[in-house]
C-alpha cells in the first residue's frame, strides 16, 4: 500500500501531475504490482499547503498502514511530513525535492530522494558563475526551504560579491513588480 500526496492542483500542479501519472503508468506497466507485490495506490492533493499533507500523511499511517510514502514535489512539503514518517519507521521516497536537511546531519535510512539535493545544482551554478568571472550577482529564489537551500548552495561556491538575496511567495506567478 502507497501513499501518494503531491501538489496535485494550482498553478503548481504540473510536475506533481507528472509525478502522479509516471508512478501509475511504471504499476500499470508491471501488471499492477511494485516490487512483485499487488500495488494500491492511495491519492491525495496536498494543494501545496504543508498542514494539508501533514493530515494526509497522518492518515496514511494511522489508518493506511501504508508501506511507504512518496509524491511530494516541494521541500516545504517534505519538511512537514518526513518527520511522521520516518519517526513511523515507514519508507519515504522523496521523487523530486531533496531538502539539505535530509542530506547531511538528520540523514535517516528511512529516507530516500530519487531526484538531487536542494542545493546541487545551486553549487554548480556558484562555481560556473565564480569561473566566468562575474564579480557580483543577485540571488533570486522562492521564500521556501527549496528556495534557501538553493541560495546556501550558490553560496558556498560563488566567490564574488552578493548583492542582494531576494526571495517571492512561493506560487508567484506575477512578477512586474
Amino acid at each position: 500500500k502507497i501513499g501518494f500526496v503531491s501538489t496535485l492542483s494550482g498553478p503548481n500542479a504540473a510536475i506533481g501531475g507528472d509525478i502522479r501519472d509516471a508512478f501509475n503508468l511504471a504499476i500499470k506497466l508491471n501488471g499492477g504490482k511494485l516490487g512483485g507485490l499487488p500495488a494500491e495506490v492511495l491519492v491525495n492533493d496536498d494543494q501545496l499547503k504543508p498542514e494539508n499533507a501533514k493530515q494526509v500523511v497522518e492518515r496514511y499511517l494511522r489508518l493506511d498502514k501504508v508501506d511507504f510514502v512518496t509524491g511530494a514535489v516541494f521541500s516545504n512539503i517534505v519538511v512537514a511530513i518526513a518527520p511522521d514518517v520516518l519517526n513511523a519507521k515507514t519508507f519515504f521516497i522523496a521523487p523530486n525535492a531533496g531538502p539539505a536537511l535530509y542530506s547531511g546531519a538528520q540523514c535517516n535510512p528511512f529516507f530516500f530522494v530519487s531526484s538531487w539535493p536542494s542545493e546541487a545544482y545551486s553549487e554548480a551554478a556558484g562555481q560556473y558563475v565564480t569561473s566566468k568571472g562575474l564579480r557580483s550577482v543577485l540571488f533570486l529564489a522562492p521564500n521556501y526551504v527549496g528556495g534557501h537551500d538553493a541560495a546556501n548552495g550558490f553560496k558556498r561556491y560563488y566567490k564574488g560579491k552578493l548583492v542582494e538575496e531576494m526571495y517571492t511567495t512561493l506560487g508567484q506567478l506575477d512578477y512586474a513588480a
